[in-house]
């Protein structure tokens, strides 16, 4: 990873503007770095966006002419579901109690009114403007917005809940192009999302493994 790459995530790090570590953000900056030497032509897709911080690590990172369209309810998320296990409803019980703790002395995102006007703030503030830089803010439960119009290049799926994980997978993967990327930014945080995309890698085993390292990348061969 270049030099410049990770003085941007320490930067996004450093302002508060992401729940990512580290090792993930790096992640997403090694898997764009191979999609953009490779040429893979579509779209960029982040579905969770929070408070922006990854999505400006994908605004600085992708081509200028690349959109990148960004879901979220931008709001406080929906609850898990059954085929959640009990970490996802402990931590649901909380964000819901009022009592979710900010990134250092700030609110937790999903208390915050008018998030998405805040997502705005923070790209611009990183000199990303949605019209310039061809970022599109979709707000809304995944089963009612993900729905890309065109092939994908690369896509970071960071909700948490099995329900979500899955509406993401089958809504983005038939539209990865080749050499497309996904990464799961929760497949080690939430059982969830792992009973999802192992579900996903029991199905399609010709997906390649690009990495494992706290968040997993897929890659269409």
């Amino acid at each position: 990873m270049k030099q410049d790459a990770r003085e941007l995530i320490a930067a996004i790090r450093s302002a508060h503007l992401t729940y990512c570590g580290f090792p993930k953000l790096e992640n997403i900056s090694e898997s764009v770095g191979r999609v953009v030497r490779e040429g893979v032509k579509g779209d960029f897709v982040e579905a969770g966006v929070a408070l922006g911080g990854s999505a400006i690590l994908l605004g600085r990172l992708k081509s200028s002419d690349v959109t990148l369209r960004l879901y979220d309810v931008f709001g406080m998320i929906p609850p898990p579901g059954d085929k959640d296990g009990q970490d996802a409803h402990q931590r649901y019980q909380v964000i819901r109690s009022g009592t979710s703790p900010g990134l250092g002395v700030d609110m937790y995102y999903g208390y915050v009114d008018s998030l998405m006007e805040k997502v705005i703030l923070n790209l611009s503030r990183w000199g990303l403007s949605c019209e310039d830089h061809h970022i599109e803010l979709n707000p809304g439960l995944f089963q009612h917005t993900l729905r890309p119009p065109g092939p994908v290049a690369f896509a970071h799926i960071d909700c948490d809940w099995y329900e979500s994980v899955s509406t993401c997978i089958d809504r983005i993967v038939p539209l990865l192009a080749k050499g497309g990327v996904i990464v799961f930014d929760d497949y080690e945080s939430y059982s969830g999302c792992r009973r999802a995309v192992d579900e996903l890698m029991g199905r399609r085993p010709d997906l390649e493994v690009l990495f494992h390292r706290r968040s997993i990348g897929l890659r269409q061969p």
